[in-house]
């Protein structure tokens, strides 16, 4: 049976369920407020993986606080080897590891966004 509450559907996707077993894997627990995807990679950021452009921390701050549905379709949208793909690569990785390629995806997708004057 599903959730009643959308937030939570958004936190069973696959995606989410992989980030939230690498935050596991690091020692941290899930944060309710925020999708564990998003919450990967500020784990990231604090611990000490630099994100590839100067804007990706701010990015992902408005990102991970928009709607959960928007804000995880806009990061999932045309991912190289498709979404299936990256959630198996995440799987073989370190937190740290799997966080880093969580920003490289965000990096990539906001220099993809025809909207964003991000790394021009």
């Amino acid at each position: 049976m599903l959730p009643e509450n959308p937030f939570e559907r958004w936190r069973l996707l696959p995606l989410n369920q992989v980030a939230a077993l690498k935050l596991k894997e690091a020692g941290e627990s899930s944060d309710s407020e925020r999708l564990p995807v998003f919450q990967l990679m500020t784990w990231g950021l604090v611990n000490g993986v630099r994100p590839t452009h100067r804007r990706t921390a701010q990015e992902l701050l408005r990102l991970q606080y928009q709607n959960p549905a928007e804000a995880f379709t806009y990061l999932t949208s045309n991912i190289p080897g498709g979404l299936s793909g990256l959630q198996r690569k995440l799987l073989k990785m370190t937190p740290k590891e799997a966080a880093a390629e969580l920003l490289d995806t965000l990096d990539m997708r906001l220099k993809a966004d025809p909207r964003n004057p991000y790394g021009r």
